[in-house]
């Protein structure tokens, strides 16, 4: 049976990769492979953007760090979604580029949604024009089969789309398209390329120290039990 090794404080930059590579990753691989499923159809297209964007949060925090935010009740604020949305950006980037562009869109859709909703979220801006959620699994560009409605009646309409680019399916319609099996992967490599921007910048593992620190000290809860 395996264990979780845990935060502690101070840890060096040896006891942060072990930490990155061997429990963290691990725990992606045993909590999030078998939800993908990929030797069948169904299964995993909320799921997996659910479990990735809530490794992201935690993940954000520690790139970002923690600089003593507390919130009106006084409880300290160490993850917060601009610093997932950074992790996205910086680290992710560095596995596919899309990351760069597209992860304010993907965080508010996919991880929002499913985490209070249970389905992606859908948006319109203020030229009306509207996006939703499509999730598939296989690779990054892929023939996508979309369920549309055509004056009244139900057509499916194949388009070759990517991972991570909005894609213009009629009028003012866009889909956001992921595919949950290169999320997946994605924050495998992402882990990985955390780890080398670790032994890179000595101040990210201050910025890491920081906020396991803070996540070790106990909240006061007015709470009973």
């Amino acid at each position: 049976m395996g264990y979780a090794l845990p935060l502690t404080p101070d840890m060096s930059l040896e006891e942060i990769e072990n930490y990155l590579l061997s429990d963290l990753k691990q725990s992606v691989i045993d909590d999030i492979g078998p939800v993908v499923q990929m030797w069948r159809g169904p299964g995993g297209y909320f799921a997996v953007p659910r479990l990735v964007l809530s490794y992201v949060d935690f993940l954000g925090s520690l790139y970002h760090g923690y600089n003593g935010l507390r919130d009106s009740r006084g409880r300290r604020i160490i993850a917060t979604s601009s610093y997932a949305k950074t992790f996205l950006k910086e680290v992710f980037s560095k596995v596919d580029t899309l990351y760069r562009d597209c992860s304010d869109l993907l965080y508010e859709m996919y991880r929002h949604g499913t985490i209070h909703l249970y389905q992606p979220k859908e948006f319109f801006d203020s030229q009306n024009r509207r996006i939703s959620w499509y999730t598939y699994k296989g690779p990054r560009q892929a023939m996508l089969e979309l369920k549309i409605n055509v004056g009244g009646q139900q057509r499916t309409l194949r388009i070759r789309g990517r991972h991570l680019t909005p894609l213009h399916v009629g009028d003012q319609h866009w889909i956001l398209p992921i595919s949950i099996n290169c999320l997946y992967e994605d924050l495998r490599d992402a882990i990985d390329k955390f780890v080398e921007m670790l032994r890179q910048n000595g101040s990210l593992v201050r910025k890491w120290n920081s906020t396991a620190q803070a996540i070790l000290e106990p909240e006061e809860i007015d709470m009973s039990w």
